[in-house]
């Protein structure tokens, strides 16, 4: 019982803090206090950050929305045993990040980005390959 009020917590809170990061502007880092817009390439501006940008804007915007991710896709099995295969956990993510997109539409300060799902999803992935690392672990201690 104590096992399972952690994993929700935790993943309630990994909910929480993609919703923090990516529906209020946070001055401190740059997001969401510029006039935003839309991209559907894929690539674009993963793109247009490496080779036009600095490096670090490149490494904050992308690492940013990987890392953002992978709590989440950690927690995917642990709170749905349903979920047991990479492909279920990367649609997830994918939808998820697809509605924070959808919602950000409507926001004047927020960008809609193709990429952002793609790397969002990445870091799903990651987390969901973590928490088979996490599972293999525990089961060989």
């Amino acid at each position: 019982m104590f096992k399972r009020n952690v994993i929700n917590a935790l993943f309630l809170g990994s909910i929480l803090f993609i919703i923090g990061l990516t529906m209020f502007p946070e001055a401190s880092l740059g997001i969401g206090v510029d006039q935003g817009g839309i991209n559907l390439v894929p690539f674009y501006t993963i793109g247009d950050l490496l080779l036009h940008r600095s490096f670090g804007d490149f490494i904050i915007n992308n690492m940013g929305n990987i890392i953002l991710f992978v709590p989440f896709g950690t927690l995917l099995p642990f709170k749905f045993n349903s979920i047991s295969s990479f492909s279920k956990a990367c649609l997830i993510g994918m939808v998820f990040s697809l509605l924070i997109e959808i919602v950000q539409l409507s926001m004047p300060n927020r960008w809609t980005d193709i990429d952002d799902v793609i790397l969002n999803t990445l870091g799903t992935g990651i987390g969901y390959s973590l928490s088979k690392l996490l599972k293999n672990i525990s089961k060989t201690a």
